[in-house]
C-alpha cells in the first residue's frame, strides 16, 4: 500500500487499518476477524463507498460523519459484522472530505487480498463464539462515538478523532469479558505508538514507505514487548502520513485521552451491567 502511493503519487489510497488488518490476520490472528474472511473484505469496501458517497451531500462536515456512522452501524448489526474497522473505513473518507472513489476502490483490493489472506490462515479448530450483539450496548457505543466525535469538532481538536481507537473501542464495548486491568497495557502500547510514530515521521519527513515500515516495526516489538497484540495500534502507526493534526506532539496526547477515556467508559459500563445482572439474579 506504501509504495503503492508512492509510485502512483496517491495518497488518499493510504488507509492506516489496512496494517492493523494484515497483523490481525497474519501475525497476531484475531479470531472473530478471520472467521468470517469475506467481511474483511466487503465490510471494509462497503463503508468507504457509502463515506465516500457521504461527501456528494450537501451537508456540513459533522453531520455527514455522525449519518455517516448511524448507516454502517446499522448495517454491522443487520448483517451481523463484528469487525470494527468498518467503521474506520466508513469515517475516513467523510473526515478528510474526499470526492473520488480511489480510497474506495484501494480499499477493496487491498482489502480483497486480506481476506484472501485470512482463508489460507484461519484455524476452523480455533473458530467459536457468536456474533450476536444487543442492541442495547450497540446504541450506547455508538451514541457516545458520536459525542466524542462532535466534542472533537466543537473543540477544533483533529487529534481527538481517531478512526482505529474508534474500531478497537466498538469491539471492547461489546465483549463480555472486557474489564479494567485489560487497560493499561492496551492504553501503553497505543499511547507509545504514538509517541515513537510522530517522532519518526520527523526525522524522516517526507519518506511515505521509510516512516510506514519503521513505524510497523516499532509497533509490532511493542506489542511483543508490552505481550497484549492491538492489531489498530498498527493503524495508529501510519496516521500521521495521512492528516498533518496526526503529525504533531499532540497526536500522541489525543491517542492518550481518546483511547484512556473511552475505554474506562466502555469498563465501567460493564462492570455496571454484570452487576445490575447480578442484582437482577437475586431477586
Amino acid at each position: 500500500m506504501l509504495a503503492v502511493a508512492v509510485a502512483s503519487h496517491q495518497r488518499d489510497i493510504l488507509f492506516p487499518e489496512i496494517a492493523g488488518m494484515a497483523m490481525g490476520v497474519m501475525v497476531f490472528p484475531v479470531p472473530h476477524w478471520v472467521k468470517n474472511p469475506v467481511h474483511l473484505w466487503l465490510s471494509p469496501t462497503i463503508g468507504a463507498f457509502i463515506g465516500t458517497s457521504m461527501n456528494f451531500l450537501s451537508m456540513p462536515p459533522l453531520p455527514k460523519i455522525w449519518l455517516g456512522l448511524i448507516i454502517i452501524v446499522i448495517l454491522m448489526h443487520v448483517f451481523r459484522v463484528n469487525f470494527g474497522p468498518t467503521i474506520p473505513a466508513a469515517l475516513l473518507p467523510i473526515f478528510l472530505g474526499l470526492h473520488n472513489y480511489t480510497f474506495a476502490i484501494s480499499t477493496a483490493i487491498f482489502t480483497f487480498v486480506i481476506m484472501a489472506a485470512a482463508f489460507k490462515f484461519r484455524d476452523p479448530d480455533k473458530l467459536s463464539g457468536s456474533d450476536v450483539r444487543k442492541v442495547k450496548d450497540t446504541f450506547i457505543i455508538t451514541l457516545i462515538l458520536a459525542l466524542w466525535i462532535g466534542l472533537a469538532f466543537s473543540t477544533q481538536l483533529n487529534v481527538l478523532i481517531i478512526p482505529p481507537v474508534f474500531a478497537l473501542i466498538f469491539e471492547l464495548f461489546h465483549t463480555e469479558k472486557f474489564h479494567w486491568k485489560m487497560i493499561s497495557p492496551r492504553l501503553s502500547v497505543l499511547t507509545v505508538t504514538a509517541i515513537l510514530s510522530v517522532g519518526v515521521y520527523h526525522l524522516m519527513p517526507g519518506s511515505i514507505i521509510g516512516v510506514g515500515v519503521i513505524n510497523v516495526l516499532i509497533t509490532f516489538i511493542l506489542c511483543k514487548l508490552f505481550k497484549t497484540p492491538v492489531p489498530v495500534a498498527f493503524g495508529v502507526s501510519l496516521m500521521p502520513l495521512i492528516v498533518p493534526d496526526w503529525g504533531t506532539w499532540a497526536f500522541p496526547v489525543g491517542v492518550f485521552v481518546t483511547t484512556g477515556f473511552l475505554m474506562c467508559f466502555s469498563a465501567a459500563y460493564r462492570q455496571f451491567t454484570k452487576r445490575h445482572a447480578v442484582l437482577a439474579a437475586r431477586t
